[in-house]
């Protein structure tokens, strides 16, 4: 009969030597054996205390510190690893992977796990005399605070405060002779990231250093040792031509040049031209934002809802954005969609539903171009519909609000690198002629829709000559009633108050035109609850 003992950590560092054999030699995930890249191994088996890696995209990093914890949880007796990621749901995504090599782990060398959460697994230690338990913590980009460990800082560049996550970090490195490691791809040539990598401003010995460019991982080469050589030497359009696969060719063809050479090639491009910089977007971005996928997903709103609506077809996607205004005013993003060659019936139909959803007080579309036709057949039907002249004027008033705002750290935005990347790509242009124009690089992804639907929907509401906002009923006539009271019944299911106005529905006006309460543009105040919503729509969990 076979005996299966459990080994101690110093027996499986004695058999295995190395992170690198323990993780080849051990570890499964998805019942396949892990099989390395030479630069995943050269960073296992690194123990410098400070690890700096700039990264291409997609090449396993946020996987490898995964991989790292559960090794070191399992080889060290007390060791504790505090992953700090971009957000949240990067955050929960190491504890899972995690957990499943920890599942797959041969039982001989599998501690007892006695913590199990979405952001902590915690491990018993047993060998002889020392007792203790070794654990994995991960957090959004905060600083760990009372924690102290190994720290690991992935996608730092990214973060909305990095020097502040940073300084908060070394203390919990030096009372646990831990070690701190920081990835990211470049964002820009600013922050302490690129101060660090860069070495530009001022030297930072002790510093260990590794690079990863898209052309030493096996998934985007086709010739790994020839391109470590030879790519170097080349332009980026030869050398993916050359060595790239498929996979990688895609995302040359979908992005600018210049963000092709930052997210794949390490390039620390600079953003001079940028109307936006990398800073003013962070500072505004939310990692623990949830946005709705449908329409019964978004929150009882407190203040009034916005949307704008960017038309596009063929060249450009569509992009809806959603936000609720807060007193202040505050926006909060709710929902962002993109529509890419969707038809523009499958849109509207989109649109109509979201209209009469939920309580939207402005909706601004571009009514230029093709999206004339489908601005005029919603306007006729919904009154808080507003068609925008998507001329040089009006998109340099949008450009210029939302700049306004972000300064004012008025916005909420979802953490997302794309969307980071698609208002940073942004640029304001002077002609010889004073001509003032806003536009970014059209790539096949798009040519910063989001960023137009966000610029509508979140802009300054200016008055009409007359000296008074434009009410949104201004349009409704004739056939077009029951419409328009379809849509202020809407209205008032969300408004304070609903449960006694249903109550009283008896002695309730029977026309819109009956009562104060009964516009379209009154909205429920802020700190409104709602009560009596309407029938089949349910809150998200926060």
């Amino acid at each position: 009969m076979l005996a299966v003992v459990k080994r101690t950590e110093a027996e499986l560092l004695a058999y295995f030597g190395a992170a690198s054999a323990f993780a080849t030699g051990a570890l499964r995930y998805d019942g396949e054996p892990l099989a390395l890249e030479s630069y995943q191994r050269a960073f296992l088996d690194d123990r410098s205390t400070f690890r700096w890696i700039v990264k291409a995209r997609q090449v396993g990093f946020s996987f490898l510190f995964a991989i790292e914890c559960l090794i070191r949880c399992h080889l060290e007796p007390n060791f504790t690893a505090i992953c700090v990621s971009y957000n949240h749901a990067d955050a929960v995504e190491k504890v899972r992977v995690a957990r499943q090599l920890y599942e797959e782990l041969p039982a001989p060398y599998r501690k007892r796990l006695v913590t199990d959460t979405r952001t902590e697994l915690e491990f018993e230690t047993n060998s002889g005399a020392r007792r203790g338990r070794s654990r994995i913590v991960s957090v959004p980009s905060k600083p760990p605070r009372g924690k102290h460990g190994t720290v690991y800082l992935d996608e730092l560049a990214h973060y909305q405060d990095a020097r502040k996550v940073y300084a908060g970090t070394t203390a919990a490195i030096a009372r646990a002779k831990g070690q701190l490691t920081a990835a990211s791809t470049p964002l820009g040539r600013r922050g302490l990231f690129w101060e660090v990598c860069a070495e530009e401003l001022r030297a930072y010995p002790g510093h260990a250093r590794q690079a990863v460019p898209w052309w030493v991982c096996t998934f985007f080469c086709v010739d790994v040792g020839r391109a470590v050589v030879e790519a170097p030497l080349m332009a980026t359009e030869e050398r993916v031509e050359r060595f790239g696969t498929e996979a990688l060719r895609h995302q040359l063809e979908s992005l600018d040049l210049l963000e092709f050479q930052q997210e794949f090639e390490l390039s620390f491009v600079a953003e001079r031209l940028s109307y936006f910089p990398y800073d003013l977007i962070l500072g505004c971005t939310v990692g623990e934002l949830e946005l709705a996928e449908d329409w019964s997903q978004v929150p009882v709103p407190t203040g009034r809802l916005v949307a704008g609506y960017d038309v596009g077809r063929r060249a450009h996607r569509s992009a809806l954005a959603l936000f609720e205004e807060r007193p202040g005013p505050r926006f909060v993003c709710r929902a962002l969609k993109l529509y890419d060659d969707v038809p523009f019936e499958e849109q509207k139909a989109e649109l109509r539903g979201m209209l009469e959803a939920l309580p939207i007080a402005r909706f601004s579309i571009d009514g230029n171009g093709i999206g004339m036709n489908l601005a005029e057949d919603l306007g006729r039907e919904f009154p808080q519909v507003v068609t925008e002249p998507s001329s040089g004027p009006a998109k340099e008033r949008w450009a210029t609000d939302l700049k306004i705002t972000l300064q004012r750290r008025a916005v909420e935005l979802p953490r997302e690198r794309g969307l980071v990347a698609e208002i940073h790509s942004v640029e304001r242009r002077v002609s010889s002629s004073g001509r003032v124009s806003f536009d970014s690089p059209a790539t096949s992804k798009g040519h910063a829709d989001r960023f137009w639907a966000i610029a509508m929907a979140c802009q300054k509401e200016r008055q009409a000559e007359g000296g008074e906002l434009p009410t949104v009923h201004a349009r409704v006539v004739g056939g077009e009633r029951a419409s328009f009271e379809r849509s202020l019944d809407r209205l008032i299911g969300w408004s304070q108050g609903a449960t006694e106005a249903t109550a009283g529905e008896a002695e309730a006006p029977a026309s819109p035109r009956a009562g104060p309460k009964r516009t379209a543009a009154r909205l429920p105040p802020a700190g409104a609850v709602r009560r009596g919503r309407p029938k089949g729509r349910s809150e998200r969990r926060a």
